[in-house]
């Protein structure tokens, strides 16, 4: 095999990024190396999403550019991830250009289009700075969400083992991760199939002993398996960040039964009581979804006046995807407007913006822990981090004032001083 060179692409969540930072693991050895650069690379290798219509455009357009590449050159293109598991034959018949695709479960033999036979236990390079990773802890979900298409895709919920996961966070630790970033389809979930009963709880007592990792951070977690003692173990864990990252989709309680989310308004007020009761500081990043075909415009106001009771720190908001194979597509047709859709999305991410400006805002004067990400492009010896209130790549930013020097993956002291923006900072390193 000749010397080849290697352009990842790696589309959609953090979950199909660890995906991807695995099969990087496998390839990484012989005469194989990497670049960012795509025309410069002799296979372009693309790990798709295929969850909602935006993301399957943004697949669709990674590979077309990739085929503009290939023209005229001897470029392969491998195209892997969700987008393939939903859609391979229509892919294949569409896009021929491209040399494979290649779907979920056959994705670790990608190798053997390399010459390069399978090994076991080969480790994942990360992709993100060296100072923050994701943990995935399980795969798949067992939930049937009438609007989500990722049973379909993922199957059904599938736990790794607490000593594989704690033996990996060991080698991320090892490697100068400070920051480990849980994440799954249904994380409050972790344990059930293999245990029989909850073992989130276990396994993050595990991951607190691993020295050298300082924050954990808990994203996916589902609202009908986030009880009392959850709020409780946070309040009493070191290293647990008071961040959670905790899709509702909507409030309104004919709607939650229509999207067989399993629970009603009531929970998400007891949610919000027991977060105030034992980690009042704590930050929570939501989602909600508008333009689902039961929402009519009371709905909607309904939906608004409960975010603004709510006073989530970040929200996430889509428009419904009418996305085949689901229950609500075998049930609903898709008769909101999109032109409504928008203006309803448009109308919370409003609302959204003035909540998230007041909260930080309200951090005027405070001192925080700040974990440097990295310097500012426009002012390059600027440092910028983030607090616990923050995840990687995603919520706001803090830009850090100092007159000593600061190194990427350094947890200091910041004295919030003002906002930039809606949702940015800056602050004074003490």
């Amino acid at each position: 095999m000749k010397n080849l060179k290697i352009n990842f692409i790696s589309l959609g969540c953090p979950k199909n990024l660890v995906d991807t930072e695995v099969l990087i693991g496998k390839l990484n050895q012989g005469n194989i190396s990497f670049t960012a650069n795509p025309e410069e690379a002799d296979v372009i290798l693309i790990n798709t999403c295929g969850f909602i219509e935006p993301a399957k455009e943004e697949s669709i357009e990674t590979i077309l550019e990739a085929v503009k590449l290939k023209q005229n050159s001897n470029k392969k293109i491998i195209v892997t991830g969700c987008l393939v598991e939903r859609y391979k034959q229509e892919l294949e018949k569409e896009i021929p250009e491209v040399d494979y695709f290649i779907d979920l479960k056959n994705q670790s033999q990608i190798p053997v289009l390399f010459d390069i036979k399978p090994k076991e236990n080969t480790k994942r390079i990360i992709s993100t700075p060296k100072h923050t990773a994701y943990l995935k802890i399980s795969e798949g979900c067992d939930h049937t969400c009438s609007f989500c298409a990722i049973p379909n895709i993922r199957g059904k919920h599938r736990s790794k083992p607490i000593e594989a996961l704690v033996e990996e966070a060991k080698y991320l630790a090892d490697l100068g991760v400070k920051e480990l970033n849980i994440v799954s389809q249904d994380t409050s979930y972790y344990g059930y199939d293999l245990y029989g009963k909850p073992m989130l709880f276990e396994l993050l007592r595990q991951l607190e002993k691993i020295d050298g990792i300082k924050w954990i951070r808990l994203y996916y977690l589902y609202p009908s398996t986030v009880d009392e003692d959850f709020f409780k173990f946070i309040k009493d864990s070191e290293k647990i960040l008071h961040y959670i990252e905790m899709p509702i989709q909507h409030s309104e309680d004919k709607i939650l039964k229509d999207m067989m989310r399993g629970y009603r308004k009531k929970k998400l007020y007891q949610i919000l009581d027991w977060k105030e009761k034992y980690t009042p500081d704590m930050a929570i990043r939501s989602s909600v979804i508008v333009g689902y075909p039961m929402e009519t415009e009371e709905d909607f106001e309904s939906l608004k006046n409960f975010l603004q009771e709510a006073q989530f720190d970040w929200l996430g908001v889509f428009v419904y995807s009418h996305e085949e194979g689901t229950p609500a597509y075998q049930k609903h047709k898709d008769k909101i407007p999109k032109k409504e859709k928008i203006r309803r999305l448009n109308e919370i991410s409003a609302l959204q913006e003035g909540i998230t400006e007041q909260k930080n805002k309200s951090l005027i004067g405070k001192e925080l822990d700040i974990i440097i990400d990295g310097f500012s492009e426009e002012w390059e010896t600027l440092p910028i981090g983030r607090s616990y209130r923050s995840a990687f790549e995603i919520d706001g930013i803090v830009y850090v004032e100092t007159t000593e020097p600061v190194n990427v993956g350094d947890i200091i002291k910041v004295r919030i001083k003002d906002t930039i923006d809606k949702y940015d900072v800056v602050g004074e390193a003490e």
